[in-house]
Protein backbone atom coordinates (compact mmCIF):
# COMPACT_ATOMS: atom_id res chain seq x y z
CA UNK A 1 0.00 0.00 0.00
CA UNK A 2 1.38 3.44 -1.10
CA UNK A 3 -1.51 5.26 1.74
CA UNK A 4 -0.55 5.20 4.76
CA UNK A 5 -1.96 2.35 6.66
CA UNK A 6 -2.21 0.84 10.11
CA UNK A 7 0.41 -1.81 11.10
CA UNK A 8 0.24 -2.35 14.58
CA UNK A 9 -2.31 -2.07 17.46
CA UNK A 10 -0.91 -2.35 21.09
CA UNK A 11 -3.10 -3.14 23.72
CA UNK A 12 -0.94 -2.14 26.76
CA UNK A 13 -3.13 -1.76 29.62
CA UNK A 14 -6.56 -2.01 28.19
CA UNK A 15 -9.75 -4.29 29.41
CA UNK A 16 -9.20 -7.43 29.46
CA UNK A 17 -4.99 -7.02 27.50
CA UNK A 18 -1.83 -6.13 29.36
CA UNK A 19 1.08 -5.52 27.09
CA UNK A 20 -0.29 -7.21 24.01
CA UNK A 21 -0.11 -5.56 20.20
CA UNK A 22 -1.48 -7.49 17.43
CA UNK A 23 -0.15 -6.78 13.70
CA UNK A 24 -2.81 -6.06 11.07
CA UNK A 25 -2.35 -7.46 7.33
CA UNK A 26 -4.03 -6.57 4.49
CA UNK A 27 -6.49 -9.13 5.47
CA UNK A 28 -6.00 -9.70 9.08
CA UNK A 29 -8.85 -12.33 11.28
CA UNK A 30 -9.04 -12.66 14.69
CA UNK A 31 -10.92 -16.15 15.91
CA UNK A 32 -10.94 -17.68 19.52
CA UNK A 33 -13.20 -19.31 21.75
CA UNK A 34 -15.96 -16.80 23.21
CA UNK A 35 -15.25 -14.25 26.09
CA UNK A 36 -11.47 -14.62 24.90
CA UNK A 37 -11.31 -10.97 24.32
CA UNK A 38 -11.72 -10.49 20.39
CA UNK A 39 -14.65 -7.87 20.69
CA UNK A 40 -12.09 -6.01 23.50
CA UNK A 41 -9.44 -6.13 20.44
CA UNK A 42 -11.25 -4.48 17.99
CA UNK A 43 -12.47 -1.85 20.62
CA UNK A 44 -8.96 -0.84 20.97
CA UNK A 45 -8.59 -0.05 17.16
CA UNK A 46 -12.35 1.57 17.67
CA UNK A 47 -10.98 3.75 20.84
CA UNK A 48 -7.86 5.36 18.39
CA UNK A 49 -9.96 5.97 15.81
CA UNK A 50 -12.28 8.41 17.49
CA UNK A 51 -9.88 9.94 19.60
CA UNK A 52 -7.83 10.90 16.52
CA UNK A 53 -11.00 12.72 15.16
CA UNK A 54 -9.99 15.07 17.44
CA UNK A 55 -13.04 15.25 20.10
CA UNK A 56 -13.07 15.34 24.38
CA UNK A 57 -12.20 11.60 25.26
CA UNK A 58 -15.41 11.58 27.46
CA UNK A 59 -17.72 12.74 24.07
CA UNK A 60 -15.72 10.42 22.20
CA UNK A 61 -16.25 7.56 23.48
CA UNK A 62 -19.52 7.74 25.59
CA UNK A 63 -21.87 9.94 23.85
CA UNK A 64 -24.75 8.43 23.01
CA UNK A 65 -25.71 11.73 20.57
CA UNK A 66 -23.45 10.35 17.76
CA UNK A 67 -24.14 8.28 14.71
CA UNK A 68 -21.97 5.29 16.54
CA UNK A 69 -23.16 5.84 19.88
CA UNK A 70 -20.81 4.76 23.01
CA UNK A 71 -17.64 2.60 22.98
CA UNK A 72 -18.79 -0.65 24.80
CA UNK A 73 -18.37 -0.62 27.91
CA UNK A 74 -18.14 3.15 27.85
CA UNK A 75 -14.84 5.22 29.84
CA UNK A 76 -15.07 2.67 32.41
CA UNK A 77 -15.28 -0.44 30.55
CA UNK A 78 -11.67 0.28 29.04
CA UNK A 79 -9.90 0.37 32.34
CA UNK A 80 -8.12 -3.05 33.39
CA UNK A 81 -9.69 -3.87 36.48
CA UNK A 82 -8.04 -2.32 39.65
CA UNK A 83 -6.77 0.34 38.22
CA UNK A 84 -8.11 4.33 36.86
CA UNK A 85 -5.97 4.52 33.46
CA UNK A 86 -6.03 2.71 30.03
CA UNK A 87 -3.26 2.38 27.27
CA UNK A 88 -3.28 2.24 24.05
CA UNK A 89 -0.68 2.32 21.32
CA UNK A 90 -0.51 1.96 17.45
CA UNK A 91 1.97 2.02 14.70
CA UNK A 92 1.11 3.66 10.72
CA UNK A 93 3.54 2.59 8.12
CA UNK A 94 3.90 6.02 5.75
CA UNK A 95 6.02 6.34 2.87
CA UNK A 96 8.68 7.73 4.46
CA UNK A 97 9.02 5.32 7.44
CA UNK A 98 6.85 3.87 10.23
CA UNK A 99 5.15 6.61 12.75
CA UNK A 100 4.35 5.30 16.58
CA UNK A 101 1.65 6.85 18.50
CA UNK A 102 1.44 5.92 22.10
CA UNK A 103 -0.65 7.08 25.38
CA UNK A 104 -2.29 6.71 28.83
CA UNK A 105 -5.47 8.51 29.25
CA UNK A 106 -6.57 8.69 33.04
CA UNK A 107 -10.70 8.00 33.99
CA UNK A 108 -10.57 8.62 37.51
CA UNK A 109 -11.22 11.20 39.24
CA UNK A 110 -10.54 13.54 35.85
CA UNK A 111 -10.90 12.00 32.38
CA UNK A 112 -7.17 13.26 30.93
CA UNK A 113 -4.25 12.04 28.53
CA UNK A 114 -1.40 12.06 31.41
CA UNK A 115 0.93 10.72 28.76
CA UNK A 116 1.40 11.03 25.32
CA UNK A 117 4.28 9.98 22.92
CA UNK A 118 4.46 10.41 19.38
CA UNK A 119 7.35 9.17 17.14
CA UNK A 120 8.00 9.74 13.36
CA UNK A 121 10.34 10.12 10.52
CA UNK A 122 12.43 13.20 10.32
CA UNK A 123 14.71 14.56 7.62
CA UNK A 124 17.39 13.30 10.62
CA UNK A 125 15.95 10.03 10.78
CA UNK A 126 12.90 8.37 13.39
CA UNK A 127 12.87 11.11 16.11
CA UNK A 128 10.27 11.88 19.13
CA UNK A 129 7.96 14.16 17.47
CA UNK A 130 5.13 15.07 20.61
CA UNK A 131 6.44 13.89 24.22
CA UNK A 132 4.19 14.73 26.82
CA UNK A 133 5.01 16.35 30.32
CA UNK A 134 3.19 16.04 33.47
CA UNK A 135 -0.53 17.25 33.47
CA UNK A 136 -1.83 20.70 35.40
CA UNK A 137 -4.01 19.55 38.23
CA UNK A 138 -7.37 20.86 37.57
CA UNK A 139 -5.97 22.78 35.26
CA UNK A 140 -7.12 20.63 31.98
CA UNK A 141 -4.12 21.55 30.36
CA UNK A 142 -0.65 19.30 30.04
CA UNK A 143 2.71 20.35 28.85
CA UNK A 144 4.22 18.94 25.93
CA UNK A 145 6.96 19.75 23.44
CA UNK A 146 7.44 19.37 19.69
CA UNK A 147 10.03 18.96 17.46
CA UNK A 148 11.07 21.28 15.42
CA UNK A 149 14.14 20.37 14.19
CA UNK A 150 16.64 23.23 15.35
CA UNK A 151 19.50 22.78 17.90
CA UNK A 152 18.85 22.78 21.64
CA UNK A 153 15.89 22.14 23.83
CA UNK A 154 12.69 21.62 21.72
CA UNK A 155 9.59 24.09 21.86
CA UNK A 156 7.08 23.24 24.36
CA UNK A 157 3.09 24.34 25.56
CA UNK A 158 -0.20 23.53 27.15
CA UNK A 159 -2.47 21.48 25.22
CA UNK A 160 -5.82 20.53 26.26
CA UNK A 161 -5.50 17.28 28.44
CA UNK A 162 -9.08 16.45 27.79
CA UNK A 163 -8.27 15.46 23.85
CA UNK A 164 -5.48 13.41 22.09
CA UNK A 165 -2.41 15.84 22.04
CA UNK A 166 -1.12 14.93 18.68
CA UNK A 167 -4.74 15.98 17.45
CA UNK A 168 -3.76 19.13 18.42
CA UNK A 169 -0.60 19.68 17.00
CA UNK A 170 -1.26 20.54 13.14
CA UNK A 171 -3.19 23.51 15.20
CA UNK A 172 -0.90 24.62 17.11
CA UNK A 173 2.34 24.53 15.51
CA UNK A 174 2.78 26.81 12.44
CA UNK A 175 5.09 24.92 10.29
CA UNK A 176 7.94 27.74 9.87
CA UNK A 177 10.65 25.45 10.28
CA UNK A 178 11.74 21.97 8.49
CA UNK A 179 11.01 20.25 11.57
CA UNK A 180 7.80 21.66 12.44
CA UNK A 181 6.91 20.91 8.64
CA UNK A 182 7.91 17.19 9.17
CA UNK A 183 5.77 17.27 12.65
CA UNK A 184 2.84 18.58 11.60
CA UNK A 185 2.94 15.60 8.08
CA UNK A 186 3.91 12.97 10.88
CA UNK A 187 0.30 14.18 13.28
CA UNK A 188 -1.55 14.48 10.15
CA UNK A 189 -0.72 11.16 9.06
CA UNK A 190 -1.42 9.05 11.83
CA UNK A 191 -4.80 11.02 12.14
CA UNK A 192 -5.61 10.40 8.39
CA UNK A 193 -4.88 6.33 9.14
CA UNK A 194 -6.79 6.08 12.31
CA UNK A 195 -9.97 8.11 10.67
CA UNK A 196 -9.55 5.88 8.31
CA UNK A 197 -11.69 2.71 10.18
CA UNK A 198 -14.87 1.78 9.68
CA UNK A 199 -16.41 -0.73 11.99
CA UNK A 200 -19.74 -1.82 9.71
CA UNK A 201 -22.05 -3.48 11.90
CA UNK A 202 -24.95 -3.92 9.52
CA UNK A 203 -28.56 -3.59 11.37
CA UNK A 204 -30.78 -5.04 8.77
CA UNK A 205 -33.96 -3.35 10.31
CA UNK A 206 -32.82 0.00 9.85
CA UNK A 207 -32.53 -0.72 5.78
CA UNK A 208 -35.65 -1.78 5.40
CA UNK A 209 -37.11 2.07 5.43
CA UNK A 210 -37.18 4.88 2.67
CA UNK A 211 -33.85 7.36 3.32
CA UNK A 212 -33.00 10.47 1.51
CA UNK A 213 -31.47 9.77 -1.60
CA UNK A 214 -28.39 12.44 -1.05
CA UNK A 215 -27.81 10.38 2.27
CA UNK A 216 -25.11 8.24 -0.12
CA UNK A 217 -22.07 7.79 2.19
CA UNK A 218 -22.40 4.64 4.15
CA UNK A 219 -23.04 4.83 8.37
CA UNK A 220 -21.78 2.52 10.15
CA UNK A 221 -24.99 0.70 10.48
CA UNK A 222 -25.66 0.60 6.79
CA UNK A 223 -29.36 2.16 7.55
CA UNK A 224 -28.67 4.59 4.76
CA UNK A 225 -27.77 1.21 2.12
CA UNK A 226 -30.77 1.69 -0.28
CA UNK A 227 -29.13 5.63 -1.10
CA UNK A 228 -25.52 3.88 -1.04
CA UNK A 229 -26.34 1.56 -3.63
CA UNK A 230 -28.09 4.06 -5.55
CA UNK A 231 -25.27 6.48 -6.27
CA UNK A 232 -23.16 3.38 -7.42
CA UNK A 233 -25.78 3.05 -9.65
CA UNK A 234 -25.78 6.43 -11.15
CA UNK A 235 -21.76 7.20 -10.76
CA UNK A 236 -20.38 3.99 -11.54
CA UNK A 237 -22.58 1.21 -13.46
CA UNK A 238 -19.54 -0.90 -13.57
CA UNK A 239 -19.46 -1.57 -10.39
CA UNK A 240 -22.66 -1.39 -9.73
CA UNK A 241 -23.03 -3.94 -12.18
CA UNK A 242 -20.45 -6.11 -9.93
CA UNK A 243 -22.33 -5.70 -7.02
CA UNK A 244 -25.52 -7.31 -8.59
CA UNK A 245 -23.13 -10.35 -10.56
CA UNK A 246 -22.33 -10.88 -6.37
CA UNK A 247 -25.18 -11.14 -5.26
CA UNK A 248 -27.23 -13.31 -8.07
CA UNK A 249 -24.34 -15.69 -6.78
CA UNK A 250 -25.50 -15.40 -3.01
CA UNK A 251 -29.73 -16.30 -4.08
CA UNK A 252 -30.97 -19.57 -4.82
CA UNK A 253 -33.39 -18.18 -7.49
CA UNK A 254 -33.18 -15.69 -10.37
CA UNK A 255 -32.64 -11.82 -10.05
CA UNK A 256 -32.17 -9.54 -12.64
CA UNK A 257 -30.81 -6.55 -11.42
CA UNK A 258 -31.47 -4.28 -7.94
CA UNK A 259 -33.74 -1.85 -8.48
CA UNK A 260 -34.30 1.77 -6.58
CA UNK A 261 -37.57 2.12 -5.84
CA UNK A 262 -38.51 6.64 -4.80
CA UNK A 263 -41.54 7.69 -2.28
CA UNK A 264 -43.86 10.60 -3.17
CA UNK A 265 -41.21 13.01 -1.22
CA UNK A 266 -38.37 11.21 -3.67
CA UNK A 267 -36.64 9.40 -0.53
CA UNK A 268 -35.62 5.97 -1.80
CA UNK A 269 -35.74 2.13 -1.06
CA UNK A 270 -33.97 -0.55 -2.45
CA UNK A 271 -35.80 -3.46 -4.28
CA UNK A 272 -34.71 -6.80 -6.10
CA UNK A 273 -36.00 -6.84 -9.32
CA UNK A 274 -36.92 -10.86 -10.31
CA UNK A 275 -38.13 -10.44 -13.26
CA UNK A 276 -41.95 -11.57 -14.08
CA UNK A 277 -41.76 -12.21 -10.05
CA UNK A 278 -41.68 -8.34 -9.97
CA UNK A 279 -39.99 -6.33 -7.19
CA UNK A 280 -39.28 -7.37 -4.34
CA UNK A 281 -38.27 -4.19 -1.25
CA UNK A 282 -36.13 -3.78 0.90
CA UNK A 283 -38.83 -4.32 3.80
CA UNK A 284 -38.90 -8.11 2.54
CA UNK A 285 -35.57 -8.76 1.99
CA UNK A 286 -33.86 -11.03 4.18
CA UNK A 287 -31.29 -10.19 6.99
CA UNK A 288 -28.52 -11.93 5.31
CA UNK A 289 -29.41 -10.56 2.15
CA UNK A 290 -28.97 -6.55 3.69
CA UNK A 291 -26.42 -7.73 5.65
CA UNK A 292 -24.37 -9.04 2.38
CA UNK A 293 -25.20 -5.78 0.48
CA UNK A 294 -23.98 -3.99 3.33
CA UNK A 295 -20.62 -5.56 3.22
CA UNK A 296 -20.43 -6.10 -0.09
CA UNK A 297 -20.92 -2.38 -1.12
CA UNK A 298 -18.10 -1.61 1.92
CA UNK A 299 -15.89 -3.64 -0.22
CA UNK A 300 -16.32 -2.48 -3.73
CA UNK A 301 -16.42 1.18 -3.09
CA UNK A 302 -13.78 1.49 -0.38
CA UNK A 303 -13.35 4.81 1.43
CA UNK A 304 -14.91 7.12 -0.59
CA UNK A 305 -18.10 5.66 -0.76
CA UNK A 306 -18.21 5.20 3.78
CA UNK A 307 -19.07 7.77 5.96
CA UNK A 308 -15.55 8.19 7.22
CA UNK A 309 -16.09 12.27 8.52
CA UNK A 310 -13.23 14.70 6.58
CA UNK A 311 -9.67 14.51 6.88
CA UNK A 312 -6.74 16.60 5.60
CA UNK A 313 -5.34 14.06 3.27
CA UNK A 314 -7.12 13.62 -0.47
CA UNK A 315 -8.92 10.76 -1.48
CA UNK A 316 -6.47 8.98 -3.15
CA UNK A 317 -4.05 9.16 -0.01
CA UNK A 318 -6.08 7.68 2.37
CA UNK A 319 -6.40 3.96 3.21
CA UNK A 320 -9.44 2.61 4.76
CA UNK A 321 -9.57 -0.04 7.64
CA UNK A 322 -12.49 -2.08 7.23
CA UNK A 323 -13.85 -4.03 10.60
CA UNK A 324 -16.65 -6.15 10.36
CA UNK A 325 -17.48 -8.80 13.43
CA UNK A 326 -18.38 -11.78 12.31
CA UNK A 327 -18.19 -12.03 8.83
CA UNK A 328 -19.70 -14.95 8.02
CA UNK A 329 -23.27 -13.75 9.22
CA UNK A 330 -26.35 -14.45 7.19
CA UNK A 331 -23.44 -15.98 4.57
CA UNK A 332 -23.74 -19.56 3.20
CA UNK A 333 -20.90 -21.46 3.83
CA UNK A 334 -20.59 -21.85 -0.02
CA UNK A 335 -19.90 -18.24 -0.45
CA UNK A 336 -17.33 -18.03 1.99
CA UNK A 337 -14.55 -18.30 -0.55
CA UNK A 338 -16.11 -15.66 -2.90
CA UNK A 339 -16.28 -13.20 0.14
CA UNK A 340 -12.42 -13.94 0.68
CA UNK A 341 -11.83 -13.28 -3.14
CA UNK A 342 -13.81 -10.31 -2.81
CA UNK A 343 -11.47 -8.55 0.15
CA UNK A 344 -8.33 -9.86 -1.12
CA UNK A 345 -9.51 -7.76 -4.58
CA UNK A 346 -10.60 -4.85 -2.10
CA UNK A 347 -7.27 -4.60 -1.01
CA UNK A 348 -5.23 -4.56 -3.88
CA UNK A 349 -8.01 -2.07 -5.79
CA UNK A 350 -9.24 0.37 -2.52
CA UNK A 351 -6.25 0.28 -0.61
CA UNK A 352 -8.32 -1.55 2.08
CA UNK A 353 -6.85 -3.53 5.00
CA UNK A 354 -9.99 -5.67 6.25
CA UNK A 355 -9.79 -6.86 9.71
CA UNK A 356 -12.67 -9.44 10.61
CA UNK A 357 -13.89 -11.88 13.89
CA UNK A 358 -14.98 -15.15 12.29
CA UNK A 359 -15.86 -18.92 14.23
CA UNK A 360 -16.80 -19.99 10.56
CA UNK A 361 -15.22 -23.38 9.39
CA UNK A 362 -15.97 -23.05 6.20
CA UNK A 363 -14.60 -19.00 6.30
CA UNK A 364 -11.49 -20.16 8.17
CA UNK A 365 -10.95 -23.36 5.34
CA UNK A 366 -11.49 -20.85 2.65
CA UNK A 367 -8.26 -19.18 3.48
CA UNK A 368 -5.01 -19.80 2.16
CA UNK A 369 -1.49 -20.52 3.67
CA UNK A 370 -0.34 -16.93 2.65
CA UNK A 371 -3.10 -15.52 4.50
CA UNK A 372 -2.58 -17.66 7.82
CA UNK A 373 0.19 -15.08 8.64
CA UNK A 374 -2.72 -12.61 9.46
CA UNK A 375 -4.79 -14.91 11.19
CA UNK A 376 -4.42 -14.21 15.03
CA UNK A 377 -5.72 -15.82 17.96
CA UNK A 378 -7.12 -14.66 20.86
CA UNK A 379 -7.26 -16.78 23.90
CA UNK A 380 -6.98 -16.24 27.78
CA UNK A 381 -4.27 -17.12 30.08
CA UNK A 382 -5.48 -19.83 32.86
CA UNK A 383 -3.51 -18.21 35.53
CA UNK A 384 -3.70 -14.51 35.06
CA UNK A 385 -6.97 -14.41 33.70
CA UNK A 386 -6.20 -11.89 30.83
CA UNK A 387 -6.07 -11.87 27.45
CA UNK A 388 -3.49 -13.10 24.98
CA UNK A 389 -2.98 -12.67 21.31
CA UNK A 390 -0.30 -15.36 19.15
CA UNK A 391 -0.26 -15.29 15.36
CA UNK A 392 -1.33 -18.73 14.09
CA UNK A 393 2.04 -19.30 12.34
CA UNK A 394 3.56 -19.03 15.74
CA UNK A 395 1.50 -21.32 17.96
CA UNK A 396 2.98 -24.80 18.67
CA UNK A 397 1.45 -27.72 16.40
CA UNK A 398 0.66 -25.12 13.51
CA UNK A 399 2.73 -27.67 11.27
CA UNK A 400 1.67 -30.50 12.51
CA UNK A 401 -2.07 -29.18 12.28
CA UNK A 402 -2.16 -27.75 8.73
CA UNK A 403 -1.01 -31.06 7.75
CA UNK A 404 -3.75 -32.88 8.83
CA UNK A 405 -6.19 -30.15 6.34
CA UNK A 406 -7.35 -26.94 6.34
CA UNK A 407 -7.68 -24.47 9.37
CA UNK A 408 -11.57 -25.01 9.41
CA UNK A 409 -11.27 -28.78 8.94
CA UNK A 410 -8.44 -29.31 12.20
CA UNK A 411 -11.16 -27.35 14.38
CA UNK A 412 -14.25 -28.84 13.23
CA UNK A 413 -12.48 -32.24 13.70
CA UNK A 414 -11.49 -31.13 17.48
CA UNK A 415 -8.16 -32.97 17.45
CA UNK A 416 -4.84 -32.81 15.25
CA UNK A 417 -4.83 -36.27 14.32
CA UNK A 418 -3.00 -39.01 16.99
CA UNK A 419 0.12 -39.53 14.99
CA UNK A 420 1.03 -35.71 15.50
CA UNK A 421 0.71 -35.84 19.46
CA UNK A 422 2.87 -39.32 19.95
CA UNK A 423 5.38 -37.00 20.55
CA UNK A 424 4.23 -33.89 21.50
CA UNK A 425 1.31 -32.70 23.50
CA UNK A 426 -1.22 -30.44 21.76
CA UNK A 427 -3.76 -29.76 24.12
CA UNK A 428 -2.84 -26.54 24.64
CA UNK A 429 -3.00 -25.56 21.17
CA UNK A 430 -6.67 -27.24 21.10
CA UNK A 431 -7.34 -24.72 23.70
CA UNK A 432 -6.56 -21.62 21.99
CA UNK A 433 -8.80 -22.57 19.02
CA UNK A 434 -11.53 -23.39 21.26
CA UNK A 435 -11.04 -27.06 20.22
CA UNK A 436 -12.75 -29.71 22.28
Amino acid sequence: MTAPAIAEVRLTAFKSFRGEAFRLAPLTVLIGRNSSGKSNALDGLEVLSRLARGEDIAEALESRRGPDGPVRGGLAGCVPHGSDRFALGCTVQSKDGPIHLDLTVQVEPDVQVVEERLVGPTAAGQRDILVSGEPSAGMGDIQAAWHNGRPGRNPSGAFRSTRLLTSQLPLRVNGDTEGETESIWCAETLLSALAGTFHLDPVPHLMRQYVPSRDIHLRRTAENLSAAIGSLQRTDPALFDRLVSLLRGLADHDIETLAVTRSELGDVMLALDEGTLGLTPAREMSDGMLRFLAVTTSLLTGGGGLDLGTSSMRPTERSLMLVVEELENGLHPSQASEVLQLVREAGAENRTQVLITTHSPALLSALDSADHEGVVVCWRDRESGVSRLTRLTELDGYPAAMAAGTLGEVITRGRLPDRARRDRDYSEFDRMLGIG
